[in-house]
């Protein structure tokens, strides 16, 4: 019986290295497609170098790594279809402003321009659609990725106090209005009731940093995923998100409970105790 082959379309951070890990462990072979380098967000006319250490450490995890620039859409799905890709993963973190890049080619400037309504993830249904024509299913994160994802009443550091237990809360429904009314801002950042920061095309740790700059030490950043693109896509936090909470002097950390993935665990707990932080998990009535 042939190897199974999927494809891992692999952006920054560490999420696609687990990833890999965790397709090799069933068997399968894994085309991973490097996006994006390390220390940089990726150039949609530029792929990262066959020795970045992103693309080091996939092929170390068990994938054959073929670094390509993120705007050669047609040049990525011809190297999976040549591969024998029928099902594919897409982890770690890929810039939003991508979609305004002149660096992206004919085709994928054509799958943009056929979206039929705005939002963050109009622009990832439009190319999960588009795959799909060309008969490659984007498959749920969580398949690979389900012990990683955070449960509900997970807690790490000090407890909240009633002004924080408050500030989550009113977090909690601000960014999933946000996020599911109107498909943008995952992450808010609050301080006594007063909303100071939401996400934007920056992402989430300049979104942190954005709310400490504002709202000076003791902020509380609550982090969603929202009903849209669940399917597809979940959000993580690891050692970079508690950097960015360190700078931001934040008081606490707000996930939210079975959509969001925790990467380096123990080192995350530490942490959060180092830090004297709250990191909590968020359920979706917005208690915990």
């Amino acid at each position: 019986m042939p190897v199974k082959t999927v494809g891992i379309i692999a952006g920054a951070g560490r999420v696609p290295v687990i990833g890999v890990r965790a397709a090799r462990a069933r068997g399968w072979r894994v085309l991973a497609v490097a996006v994006a380098g390390e220390g940089s967000p990726p150039a949609a006319h530029q792929a990262p170098s066959p020795d970045d250490p992103v693309c080091v450490a996939l092929a170390e995890a068990g994938a054959e790594c073929r670094p390509m620039a993120v705007g050669e859409y047609a040049r990525i799905v011809g190297a999976l279809l040549e591969a024998g890709v029928s099902d594919l993963y897409v982890m770690g973190k890929l810039p939003k402003t991508l979609v305004y890049s002149h660096g992206v080619d004919r085709a994928a400037r054509g799958v943009l321009a056929a979206r039929d309504r705005q939002g963050d993830h109009a622009v990832i249904d439009a190319f999960v659609a588009d795959l799909e024509r060309r008969g490659i299913t984007v498959r749920p994160q969580w398949e690979l990725l389900s012990d990683y994802v955070v449960p509900p009443g997970f807690a790490a550091g000090r407890p909240l106090t009633a002004q924080e237990e408050a500030d989550v809360r009113y977090g909690y429904r601000v960014a999933r209005r946000l996020a599911d009314e109107v498909d943008a801002g995952q992450t808010v950042v609050v301080k006594d009731g007063i909303v100071l920061a939401i996400e934007a095309a920056e992402g989430t740790d300049a979104t942190i940093r954005r709310g400490g700059r504002l709202g000076g030490p003791g902020t509380v950043v609550v982090k969603v995923k929202g009903r849209h693109g669940l399917a597809f896509e979940l959000p993580a936090i690891g050692e970079d998100t508690m950097a960015a909470v360190a700078d931001a002097q934040a008081a606490v950390l707000a996930v939210e409970a079975g959509r969001t993935l925790l990467l380096e665990p123990d080192a995350v707990r530490r942490r959060a105790a180092a830090l004297g932080i709250a990191l909590v998990a968020v359920t979706e009535d917005g208690g915990r």
